[in-house]
């Protein structure tokens, strides 16, 4: 069996109910820099933080002194990025992350960045209060409730997008930022399928992230 690990980033809190849910299902559970802080008020103690540390508190190092920290200075990655490389070389490849989305715009960027860079090594997921953001691939087959919210978000230029099962559907579709987008659709019949020739394409679902977890 793959091993799980947890990631906490620096954006939107999680509720403590969901960090603790995907804590439970996690072998190791990872704060990327100022995700620190998120846990300490959530009163949940990571196995590790990692970052340049330039976004943890003083009070969240005196919490977590006792914590394995890295400090890894270099400039040219994200925190969130330096802790998903660690995991690929201690051969983690499923990986949760919760609060990368939401806070400041450029660090959601740069997290949504992370999700296109590593989607082909590693099997990783965004976890929200909301719901659930992934990469497609090349190809992707899901079960969800009919009605469900599903929105289809393109990094950079999306061509041949094919979906079936969605109340509007591709058909050799293109999607890209600035040009053509394709939010709020829904799903029409379980499971559905998106595929896509060219281009790194995203899929956020609106679902109970506890659902994720087989919790109600």
């Amino acid at each position: 069996m793959e091993r799980r690990a947890l990631i906490l980033a620096n954006g939107t809190a999680p509720t403590r109910r969901l960090l603790q849910a995907a804590r439970r299902h996690a072998e190791l559970f990872i704060c990327a820099d100022g995700g620190a802080n998120t846990a300490a008020q959530l009163g949940q103690m990571p196995d590790m933080i990692i970052g340049d540390l330039d976004s943890i508190k003083s009070a969240t190092v005196k919490v977590f002194r006792s914590v394995l920290t890295r400090r890894i200075a270099e400039q040219n990655s994200t925190d969130l990025e330096k802790a998903v490389r660690f995991l690929i070389r201690k051969n983690y490849r499923l990986i949760d992350v919760l609060g990368a989305l939401g806070g400041r715009v450029d660090h959601v960027a740069g997290n949504l960045s992370t999700l296109g860079k590593f989607h082909r090594n590693v099997e990783i997921r965004f976890i929200d209060n909301s719901g659930l953001l992934i990469p497609v691939g090349s190809s992707l087959t899901w079960e969800a409730a009919p009605g469900t919210t599903v929105s289809l978000i393109p990094l950079g230029r999306c061509e041949g997008i094919v979906t079936s099962g969605l109340k509007w559907e591709l058909k050799n579709g293109t999607l890209e930022l600035g040009v053509r987008e394709s939010t709020s659709n829904v799903v029409r019949s379980s499971p559905f399928t998106i595929s896509v020739r060219r281009g790194q394409l995203l899929l956020y679902l609106l679902v109970s992230p506890f659902s994720l977890y087989s919790l109600k």
